[in-house]
Parts: structure tokens; C-alpha cells; sequence
């Protein structure tokens, strides 16, 4: 046999077990256990979760094996953790702790606050609540919110139902229910729907988009919780606020929902910003919406999303949801990048068109796509198109006489038969074969035609009725002979396309030709007409317009025609008795005006009564323009109905005599008197002798 020694049992370490709880009420609770070697009792305990303080502890130093410690000063209806120790050993039940709970009745919840998320059914939101439900005696319990003692429909509150055969806690979940901002109150009620306990839970405003993503045009649904009561709501999409008569307004829980379509915007992710309208720069809640590039096609029979058309038809592929003002746009058409005339660029809003023209391929759907120098093909969802038979022209815009190339598509693999028409005629000259894949080729040239579109259609034994397209007669200058000349030269023209019988305008340097000669019936025009004054010389242009807007142009150059100098008869080298003198001259030519000039010197640096616009070969200066007694000069030039002008005709001298006075001619006539008294008294005289 061992013996110890008196110091090993000293020191020997207390062995615990039987730890119970017993005399549970409101605010005490008895501990007890056992140790096989006598020692002192402790109990540490508290409400959180384990492990208790050690400076939150009940103590008896008395030694003994059966320990027993009474806890006071609890909370009604709580749970405590807690451990014992008896000198050197602890018993913490292998880390879980030990628990009771008090008696009484209790609920709390975790969280205390949240928001409504979204509604899964009438008035209940998808937001979880956790509650721990203390209770003192067994029975069924409901948890309510706003709702107290005495209130009637009471079950309309009822967030959740349980039962329990004696006191103790139970831990449940349930469902937010549908509140305005602010305090809701939760209520843990008997069967009854007594009160036993509440606890508060916070209500916060919410909003929820039903699409997070998607193109231009897209419409999404904001649904807001938890707003105030009534309360306006002021919704903003990348900072611009929707107009006030179609913002939302909160229901009396709180809520709202608003429509509303994304506007055209550059691909990105942008915000929708919500918050109270009364004062529109707050801003509460914000929710993402990334718009996503796509693309549509007009003119091209949309039918649930698929559009269709046919070979040669012209279409206008649209793109939203680039990037601002994003270059080299390009379009395929079943993989293949289509031709497009000029650049393709997006405009601020990321949006761009862009049309086309469906390539000749065999019949059947094809993908419509798009691309950017900053947006990938594979990031823009592609379209179904249905390819129909039908004929592709190039060009589709030409001049009488041009070879028009003719594709044709969608037609039936190897059929026979294939004629092109132009006007209801018969225009390709060799034999058509249709390939294993129902395309084609031909070509013919483009015969007489009046301006503007002209149908051509294409059929085959199998592919009726026909198909069609058309091609724009352009109007042309095919002749000018001469190419050149001077005001009222005379000049033949020639062209076509022009529409058919109408009034034809010719103009130079945008001055008009009296003609106005008449294009045949098949738009071709064959006409004379004279060089009108243009006022200048040098290349101008020539413009042909028909009455229906039709024209073309060329160049012309304008000369210069010189006329021969009028030839002065008279007054030349002579004294003219009176100022009232009248000029001759002589000259060939109609339809001829003259501009007189008269000085006193013969470089007319100053010029005494100029006449223009004369018509006649003479003139003469009337009463008012009589010319003192004095030595002048005077020319004259010639000026046709085209604005040619002849030089002046060398300078004339002629003299004006002075007037001989009054007196003069008084005296003279006296003299004659005389003269004629004394021939008179003479024959009288002879006379009377007789």
C-alpha cells in the first residue's frame, strides 16, 4: 500500500461533477454541484455569450463537497451562461458553458433593424427576422407587430405561431412585414393576444430594380419600402431628374413603384438616385442600372424580334448603347462586314445608324451584328434576319448608257428561266444561271430614260412573281459644240436623263438664255440657244434644269465679242446756228442701242448732256439740252441685246454759233422795210408816166 503524504492531500485538486440549476425564478437562481475533496464555491455568469466575466462572480469560502451558490439580482425572463470553480478546478461543460433562463417572458431580435427588400405576397417583404421568444409557462404564443391587447384583428398582425409544453426559449424566423420609416413595434402575445413582451425593430427605406442591366429602351420597374407615409419621391437616372408629374408618390406603407424607360446613353453603368421631392439634391438610396449595347433594324417587317427582307432591299441597322461618339462602326451580315458608303460614328449618346444593303445570299435566317473600335462583336447580341429572293443593283444610281451589274439572291438552287427587266423589257443578254446556293449575276446596260427611279425586276420559272429593285436615272450633258464663245453665239447642246417634254432652263454663270427649248419624251435633249450676257468672261458654269428640278452642268468659257464703231455723218467739221443739234450716225446690226457723249475736249474727261440707250440712228437735243454757243466734240458707241460693247467712234468737232441780237435784226428789218417802200414807189412812179 501507498501512503501520501500530508503535503499531496493538501494540494490535491477538486474533482466537480453534478453541476445543476434549480429555484429558477424572475431574479434567482440556485447552483449547485459536488467535488470529491472539500473546497470553496464560485459561479461566474452573464447574458453574453460565453465565456462570463471572472469579475462577475458569486463566492463562498466555506470548504465543503456539496456546493451550493444562490444567484441574485437577474433579469426577469434572460439567459445566463455560466461556470463553477472550487479552488484550482473549473467546470465549464467542456467549453459550451452551462445556461438557464429566468423566469418570465421575453422577445428579442436579430436584426434589430432592416429593410423590406421586396414583397412576396400582399404586405410581407422577403427581408428574414430572427427572435428569440422567452417564456415562463407552457402554451401558444404569437408574435405580432403594431398590434396590442384589446385591438381587433388581431390576426392580420400575426408574423409567426408557436407552442411550448413549459417554460423556456424558442428561436424563430419570420418575414418583415410591408411598414413605413421608422419604429415598428413586435409584440409576444398568449393565445389571447395578451402582451407578454415587445422589442423594436427599425424600419429603413429600400429600393429595388427589377432589371440591373440591359439596351436603350429598356423599361425598368424601381419598387421602393420604407419610405414616409404620403411622402414624394424624386427618382434621378444618371443625374436628371424625371419630371414632378410622373415622379412617385409613397402609399401609406410606405411604398412605390415607378415605370421607366432608359433614354439614350453611352454604355456604362450609371445610377438611379432616389430621394425625397421636397428637397431634390438629397439623395437617400441609390440603385445601378448598366446599359448594354444592341442593335435594331427599320424598314425590314420586325416580327417578334425577327425581321426579314429581300436580296437588294435597303435597310438601316441602328446601334445603341456605344460609346460616346464612338468610331469604325462596322455591320456584318451573317459574319461578313457589309459595305456602308461613308463612316459610321456614334453620336454623344453612344446611338448611330447605319444603312445597308441585304448582300445576295441563298434564302434562309442569317445574324445581324455589330462592332466598334471600343465595343466588341461579341458584346452586342446579334439579330435574326429572313432573307428573301430578290436582286441587288450597282450602282443604284446611274447615268443613261452606264453597264448596271444585277445580283440576285434567295432564287431556287439551279432554276431556270431568270430574265431581267427594265421598263417591262427584256434588258439581259446572256443566259442566267442560278448557282447551288440561289445567287446569280447579270448586268445591262442602262437604256433611255426619263430622270428619277426606274423599276427593274427579275423572275425565274420557279421564283414569281418578280422580284424588284430600282435604279435612279441621273441627268447628264453629253455634248456642247462650241465649248466656248461670246454673248449671243450661238450653241448646240445634248444630253439625257433628264424628265421627259418639260421646259428646259440653260443658264451661264447663272445668268439665263432667252430660249427655253422642250427635252423629248425619253428624257434626251437635243437643243440650240445663244450665249447670254454673263457680265464677265472667263470659265463659268453651265447649268441645264428641266421644270421638274432635273439638272446637270458643264463647263463654258465666256469671250469677248468686240462690235465695229458707229460711223459719225453728222455734225463733222462744222458751225451749227442753234444748240439744238441733232447727231446721225450710221451702223449694221439690230436690236443695237448707242450711248452719245459730248465735250468740250477731246479726251472727254468731263461730258456736257451724255445720252444712253439710244434707239435710232439719230438724235437730237431737245430745248432743255441745248448746248450754249462754244467748239464741242462728241462720239458714239454701240451696245447689242447680249451686253457687247463697240468703242467709241473717234471724236467729231462741231461748233455752235453765237445768236445774233435783237437789235440787230430790228435794224435789218427796217433796212428791208425801207428797201422795199422805195422798190414799191418806184413802180408807182413808172407807172403813172406810162
Amino acid at each position: 500500500m501507498t501512503l501520501l503524504s500530508p503535503q499531496a492531500v493538501v494540494t490535491a485538486v477538486p474533482v466537480i461533477s453534478n453541476v445543476q440549476v434549480s429555484d429558477i425564478t424572475a431574479t434567482t437562481a440556485t447552483i449547485t454541484w459536488t467535488t470529491d475533496v472539500a473546497g470553496d464555491s464560485k459561479v461566474c455568469y452573464d447574458t453574453l455569450t460565453p465565456p462570463p466575466p471572472p469579475s462577475n462572480c458569486a463566492t463562498d469560502s466555506t470548504l465543503v463537497t456539496n456546493h451550493s451558490v444562490i444567484l441574485s439580482g437577474l433579469q426577469l425572463a434572460t439567459k445566463y451562461y455560466y461556470y463553477v470553480q472550487s479552488d484550482n478546478a473549473t467546470d465549464n461543460h467542456g467549453g459550451q458553458y452551462y445556461s438557464f433562463i429566468t423566469a418570465g417572458y421575453s422577445i428579442t431580435l436579430e436584426p434589430a433593424c432592416g429593410v423590406c427588400g421586396e414583397l412576396i405576397s400582399d404586405g410581407v417583404c422577403g427581408e428574414i427576422i430572427g427572435a428569440t421568444a422567452i417564456v415562463s409557462a407552457a402554451g401558444t404564443y404569437h408574435i405580432t407587430w403594431d398590434y396590442q391587447s384589446g385591438l381587433s384583428s388581431a390576426s392580420a398582425h400575426v408574423l409567426a405561431t408557436f407552442a411550448v409544453t413549459g417554460a423556456g426559449s424558442r428561436s424563430l424566423t419570420f418575414h418583415a412585414p410591408e411598414a413605413k420609416k421608422g419604429t415598428l413595434t413586435v409584440y409576444l402575445t398568449d393565445s389571447t393576444f395578451a402582451v407578454k413582451a415587445s422589442a423594436i425593430f427599425t424600419v429603413n427605406p429600400s429600393v429595388k430594380i427589377d432589371l440591373d442591366q440591359g439596351p436603350v429602351g429598356t423599361q425598368v420597374t424601381l419598387y421602393g419600402f420604407g419610405f414616409d407615409a404620403s411622402q414624394g419621391i424624386q427618382v434621378k437616372f444618371n443625374g436628371t431628374g424625371v419630371s414632378s408629374s410622373s415622379a412617385p408618390t409613397a402609399d401609406g406603407s410606405g411604398s412605390w413603384e415607378f415605370a421607366y424607360t432608359i433614354p439614350p446613353t453611352p454604355a456604362g453603368s450609371y445610377t438611379f438616385d432616389i430621394g425625397p421631392k421636397s428637397t431634390p439634391n438629397v439623395i437617400l438610396l441609390s440603385t445601378s442600372f448598366r446599359v448594354t449595347p444592341a442593335i435594331s433594324i427599320t424598314d425590314a417587317n420586325p416580327d417578334d424580334g425577327i425581321y426579314s427582307g429581300a436580296v437588294g432591299q435597303e435597310i438601316e441597322v441602328n446601334g445603341t448603347g456605344f460609346k460616346s461618339n464612338e468610331q469604325g462602326i462596322k455591320v456584318t451580315f451573317n459574319g461578313e462586314p457589309v459595305n456602308i458608303n461613308s463612316p459610321v460614328v456614334a453620336d454623344a449618346n453612344g446611338s448611330w445608324h447605319a444603312p445597308i444593303v441585304v448582300p445576295p445570299l441563298q434564302r434562309g435566317t442569317y445574324a445581324v451584328g455589330a462592332s466598334g473600335a471600343l465595343t466588341r462583336a461579341r458584346d452586342v447580341p446579334t439579330v435574326d434576319f429572313i432573307v428573301g429572293a430578290g436582286i441587288l443593283l450597282e450602282p443604284t444610281s446611274a447615268y443613261v448608257g452606264d453597264t448596271i451589274g444585277v445580283k440576285g439572291g434567295g432564287f431556287a438552287p439551279g432554276e431556270t428561266g431568270v430574265k431581267v427587266l427594265f421598263g417591262g423589257s427584256v434588258v439581259s443578254t446572256t443566259t442566267i444561271t442560278v448557282g447551288k446556293d440561289g445567287t446569280w449575276e447579270s448586268s445591262f446596260n442602262l437604256p433611255a430614260s426619263t430622270y428619277g427611279p426606274h423599276q427593274v425586276s427579275a423572275s425565274g420559272d420557279i421564283t414569281q412573281p418578280a422580284v424588284t429593285n430600282s435604279v435612279s436615272v441621273q441627268a447628264r450633258i453629253t455634248g456642247l459644240s462650241p465649248n466656248h464663245g461670246a454673248p449671243g453665239d450661238s450653241v448646240s447642246l445634248t444630253g439625257n436623263g433628264f424628265h421627259g417634254t418639260q421646259k428646259l432652263t440653260v443658264t451661264i454663270g447663272g445668268a439665263a438664255a432667252l430660249e427655253q427649248p422642250l427635252s423629248q419624251s425619253n428624257g434626251n435633249i437635243v437643243i440650240s440657244f445663244h450665249v447670254p450676257d454673263v457680265g464677265g468672261t472667263g470659265e463659268q458654269t453651265l447649268v441645264v434644269t428641266d421644270e421638274g428640278g432635273a439638272t446637270a452642268s458643264t463647263d463654258f468659257t465666256v469671250e469677248t465679242k468686240t462690235l465695229a464703231a458707229p460711223i459719225p455723218v453728222s455734225p463733222e467739221d462744222s458751225k451749227v446756228g442753234s444748240g439744238e443739234v441733232t447727231f446721225r450716225w450710221l451702223t449694221s446690226g439690230s436690236g443695237i442701242t448707242y450711248v452719245l457723249q459730248i465735250s468740250e475736249t477731246t479726251s472727254f474727261a468731263s461730258l456736257t448732256k451724255p445720252q444712253a440707250s439710244i434707239q435710232g440712228l439719230s438724235y437730237t437735243l431737245t430745248g432743255d439740252e441745248a448746248l450754249p454757243p462754244g467748239t464741242y466734240y462728241w462720239r458714239i458707241m454701240a451696245i447689242d441685246s447680249y451686253g457687247n460693247e463697240s468703242p467709241f467712234s473717234d471724236p467729231v468737232e462741231f461748233s455752235v454759233a453765237a445768236p445774233i441780237p435783237t437789235w440787230v435784226w430790228v435794224v435789218i428789218g427796217l433796212v428791208v422795210l425801207v428797201v422795199l417802200l422805195a422798190v414799191a414807189y418806184r413802180e408807182t412812179k413808172f407807172r403813172v408816166a406810162e
